[in-house]
């Protein structure tokens, strides 16, 4: 992790840096190349061939991380720390991306998705623009390089233990995914071929969701030809994951002053936890590839934060302004959680300078009235009003033992926020306050409101960074302080936080255990996704228009027991077309329902009886009045049938074009 950096401030809050250049300077850049081979060859171990990852590689350098930077540079006026550049520039190269992908999509021109390429181009030909292919020249110490590529290691086998191991790229090795993953390739297909999108799984539903990370991973799978199952189940989510570690590092460094504080602030990020158990800590291990959205709207937002570090402290430039909205946009539409608890940050800094300085900075009013302006417009335009089943929690049912039981778990995890009590510099810091206080809200968050799947816990995982941040803070400026006994509290609190990482060790080992065990544990057995999916899924996007509607006799995933779950989403995501019914969870619909009768959000049954009898009839009698129904009706185009549902032979009432294992698909007369 090689990083350039301006001279630090005199007050020791901009990042310091060793001023080696040379071969200092080169030594820098091997903790970039080990992890890269790390990341390689674990992607070819799993079962990507290197031309898939030179090629989604290639994409990420040059239609995402090159232009992002060069914009993050030309905007702030500078080159600064190389890390701090790029991780910021990886945020704005997305957020450049998804707005190409979604106007290339509105206007139907999928080479549009390609437009950032043309702006390295124009600062290599614009005079005045090329300085900004220029670092600054200076190094980091090799200290702060080597343990956050040590941080970046560990994510990695982290990914390949936990993730890879488990789901597989071809049958019966993805037969078995986590539930929600076939939603989030479903989705991936929706915005490869529609803007505004909506439900692809079941006709007639809106998309109220925060889907930006989707429309990115289309312009990947629109321009590389990888499929949406690899981006989700190998490489769409790696970029994120690494960017948004290096970004913690490089905030945590900022914000403390030193270098240890900010491979400090990625280490209590990842591991720190409630002692006794991980539940309620809002860990992000666990959920690092089963939320695909939270990681990556993860990386947005901490590149947010890289720029109002600056912002608050009022060294910035007007420029600035269109770095903090682009990005606030950009984290509104990858992860709903992280603009409510900006407001709720900016709204404890504005609380702390009244009471400071008599007055709220320009600043700070600037952001809040962004942020809100946002939440505001993202709450109106793609979430449409739903908050997907959130609501309070009754007051009074929070049991006050486990109330006291959280509240020490938590104090124990973050334990270096006791430090920002006595460190004077660092407790009036706006950026410092500003993490402070998304963690608190993060914590009422979590405290305060349910939601039927458990999304509530997202609210502390995405304020986890920034509690660790403050924490780390905290520790730093009591170690900064003249007075003994205070280093001894700032070691004593450390100590603290690293003794929480083996409060439950088993959640790091077994995965680690497995490994050693066996190399890969794939599904052995069939699961919900059936043999043939993946080819029938490519054969059909081949034959068909995208907006051709499916028809499908697959509505749930049994569970055990014979439960039916209808968070069933393969077939629309594997053919990448809209189906008529599919599954039916994660709706408006069934949220309102489930929120109305207080039953099972996912176990509910279809409301549209009259719809779902007329598919069904086609799979169970195959009369010629029950196909000229779903075409005329409902204007349905194909079949695609699960032949373990055991579906009536419709050979006489439409054509089979195409059979791969136990897929069938048919084509229906033209009406």
């Amino acid at each position: 992790m090689d990083v350039h950096t301006r001279d630090a401030d005199v007050d020791g809050a901009a990042l310091t840096s060793s001023g080696s250049t040379g071969r200092a300077a080169y030594a820098g850049y091997l903790p970039v190349l080990v992890v890269t081979a790390v990341a390689v060859a674990l992607l070819r171990l799993y079962d990507v061939p290197l031309r898939t990852t030179a090629v989604f590689g290639a994409y990420t350098i040059v239609v995402v991380a090159v232009p992002g930077l060069l914009v993050w540079r030309a905007v702030r006026g500078r080159a600064g720390l190389l890390a701090e550049d790029a991780a910021g520039g990886f945020a704005v190269g997305y957020a450049l991306v998804i707005g190409t992908q979604i106007a290339a999509v509105a206007v139907g021109l999928r080479w549009l998705a390609a437009a950032p390429i043309g702006i390295p181009v124009v600062f290599a030909i614009v005079p005045r623009l090329r300085r900004h292919w220029r670092g600054s020249g200076r190094a980091a110490p090799l200290g702060w390089s080597w343990s956050v590529a040590a941080g970046l290691i560990f994510l990695l086998l982290w990914s390949a233990a936990t993730f890879y191991r488990t789901v597989g790229l071809s049958f019966p090795g993805n037969s078995s995914p986590y539930l929600d993953l076939p939603y989030q390739i479903a989705l991936i297909g929706e915005l490869k071929h529609h803007v505004p999108p909506v439900t692809p799984y079941v006709a007639g539903e809106d998309l109220r969701y925060h889907w930006f990370f989707h429309a990115a991973s289309a312009s990947a799978g629109n321009l590389t030809g990888v499929e949406a199952q690899t981006l989700v189940y190998r490489l769409g989510v790696l970029p994120a994951l690494l960017t948004f570690a290096v970004a913690v590092a490089v905030l945590g460094w900022k914000l403390a002053g030193r270098w240890w504080a900010g491979a400090g602030a990625l280490a209590v990020t990842l591991f720190t936890v409630r002692p006794g158990q991980r539940d309620s800590s809002g860990v992000i291990l666990f959920n690092l590839w089963n939320s695909p959205t939270q990681t990556f709207g993860a990386m947005i937002f901490a590149g947010l934060m890289l720029v109002l570090s600056d912002v608050l402290r009022g060294r910035h430039r007007r420029a600035d302004w269109f770095l903090v909205v682009l990005l606030t946009v950009a984290v509104a539409g990858s992860k709903a959680t992280f603009v409510p608890l900006l407001v709720c940050g900016l709204l404890l800094v504005a609380a702390v300078q009244t009471v400071t300085l008599r007055r709220v900075t320009r600043p700070v009013l600037v952001a809040g009235l962004v942020a809100v302006g946002v939440l505001v417009t993202a709450s109106l335009v793609l979430f449409a009003g739903s908050t997907t089943g959130l609501r309070l929690v009754p007051p009074g049912s929070l049991d006050p033992a486990t109330l006291g039981a959280l509240a020490v778990g938590w104090l124990a995890a973050w334990a270096g926020l006791a430090g920002l009590a006595f460190a004077r510099e660092r407790r009036a810091d706006p950026p410092v306050v500003l993490c402070v206080g998304i963690g608190l809200a993060g914590i009422a968050a979590m405290l305060l409101t349910t939601q039927p799947g458990g999304s509530q816990a997202y609210f502390l995982q995405s304020a986890r960074p920034y509690l660790s941040i403050a924490a780390v803070c905290g520790v730093a400026g009591l170690l900064a302080l003249q007075t003994r006994v205070w280093r001894i509290a700032g070691l004593v609190l450390a100590a603290v936080m690293a003794l929480t990482f083996v409060t439950v060790p088993h959640r790091y080992l077994d995965p680690a255990r497995a490994v050693l065990q066996q190399a890969e544990n794939y599904p052995v057995r069939p699961g919900q996704v059936p043999a043939g999916a993946l080819d029938a899924g490519r054969w059909l996007r081949r034959h068909s228009s995208a907006d051709d509607l499916v028809a499908t006799n697959v509505h749930c995933v049994r569970l055990p027991g014979g439960v039916c779950d209808f968070r069933s989403f393969w077939v629309s995501a594997y053919a990448e077309r809209r189906v008529l019914v599919e599954g039916w969870a994660y709706t408006p619909t069934a949220y309102r329902i489930a929120e109305e009768t207080g039953a099972n959000f996912t176990r509910l049954p279809y409301w549209n009886q009259q719809r779902l009898a007329d598919n069904d009839a086609v799979f169970s009698s195959g009369t010629a009045a029950d196909v000229h129904r779903l075409a005329t009706a409902y204007g349905v185009r194909w079949l695609f049938a699960d032949r373990r549902l055991k579906p009536r032979p419709l050979d006489q009432v439409a054509t089979l074009r195409y059979r791969s294992g136990d897929c069938l698909i048919y084509e229906l007369p033209l009406r």
